[in-house]
């Protein structure tokens, strides 16, 4: 009889974050000061060097991602959503008819402000010299981005996971990597359980706090009578409060971080490889937290420490298990793609990641 072919098992490889803290401190603090004395027109060459930093101190393997975007065609961009920004701004004060049909236009715009934000930071990703690559589509765009948002917010939020599921299928399902796809699938069911997970906590909190108060209000007014003391009983009302506000505190972290282990757990390359997110909501609760805390009482110097921190635990969590050779991948051939989608986001506040 012939000899059965062997089958490799699936190699599984650990992402690490070799970044430290002092050394983004250095970079971030030169950022700072150079557009600060520039006037902002640094900030292009800025943000290049951050992402260049973190890309290149994010290992998976013997391997680390790199970044090569152009600072030239992110400062055109950035200037170009600073006029947007500005004209919004000068026909507000004009009339706020104006400002209406801005907003209008910017809601038309903002599918194509998607696509070309996550497109510019894709296909200036690389991993091993092969290019990522997003492609994305305006009617798609419009749907997991301005139409899902509208049902969830109008349904008094019961639509809501709904509309984030549609969002992290489209992003997710239209990136890819050396023209190979990425591909996300999980159940509504699953990430309903997490929102309601979520609601039932921040009902808890409300609990406590509306018992809370009504059992100070009470013991103040002499209306109960306890046994333990009024210091103690007193301490144990404060509590109550402090835990809500730590419940409330938590929850966003926590929820947020749950969808992305959901979504990430369910992400294949090529139909083969798998990721895997192992982040502890607690955690990253507790690390968002304590970050902000000492950022505060650093008046900012703390960031860049906060910021390693943080990205050092999410990236640690991370593995691919993969089954198959690397080496099969190849880059997409494509044009310069323009950073000017991207901008506009970054000038309006707008987040189109995970």
């Amino acid at each position: 009889m012939p000899e059965a072919e062997s089958v490799a098992a699936p190699a599984s490889y650990l992402f690490e974050f070799r970044g430290k803290g002092s050394e983004y401190f250095r970079i971030w603090i030169v950022n700072l000061m150079l557009s600060i004395v520039t006037l902002g027109i640094f900030s292009a060459w800025a943000k290049v060097r951050t992402k260049r930093y973190f890309n290149g101190s994010t290992f998976v393997g013997d391997h680390a991602f790199e970044y090569h975007a152009s600072p030239w065609r992110i400062l055109i961009g950035r200037t170009i959503a600073a006029a947007l920004f500005v004209l919004y701004e000068v026909s507000a004060a004009i009339d706020p008819r104006y400002a209406l049909v801005a907003l209008l236009v910017i809601g038309f715009a903002f599918p194509w402000l998607v696509n070309a934000s996550l497109r510019f930071n894709a296909r200036n990703t690389s991993y091993r010299n092969v290019r990522f690559n997003f492609t994305g589509r305006y009617f798609e765009a419009m749907v997991a981005y301005v139409l899902w948002p509208i049902a969830g917010f109008s349904t008094l939020g019961l639509l809501l996971p709904a509309a984030r599921r549609a969002r992290d299928f489209f992003y997710t399902n239209n990136h890819t990597y050396g023209g190979r796809p990425l591909k996300t699938a999980f159940t509504l069911g699953r990430i309903y359980l997490i929102f309601g997970i979520g609601l039932l906590l921040f009902l808890l909190a409300l609990a406590l706090w509306g018992a809370s108060i009504f059992f100070l209000v009470a013991l103040g007014k002499g209306w109960l009578h306890v046994g333990i003391g009024k210091n103690v009983a007193a301490w144990l009302g404060i509590s109550a409060v402090v835990a809500g506000y730590l419940i409330i505190l938590f929850l966003g972290p926590a929820i947020h971080t749950m969808v992305v282990n959901l979504s990430v757990n369910h992400t294949t390359l090529d139909g083969r490889h798998k990721l895997k997110s192992r982040m502890s909501p607690l955690t990253v609760a507790w690390i968002t937290l304590t970050n902000a805390i000492l950022t505060l009482a650093t008046l900012g110097l703390f960031y860049p420490w906060a910021k390693v921190r943080l990205t050092r635990y999410e990236v640690r969590k991370l593995a691919l298990v993969a089954d198959g050779d690397l080496d099969d991948y190849v880059s997409e051939t494509f044009g310069t793609q323009s950073a000017v989608g991207e901008e506009i986001g970054s000038v309006f506040s707008f987040d189109f990641g995970l």
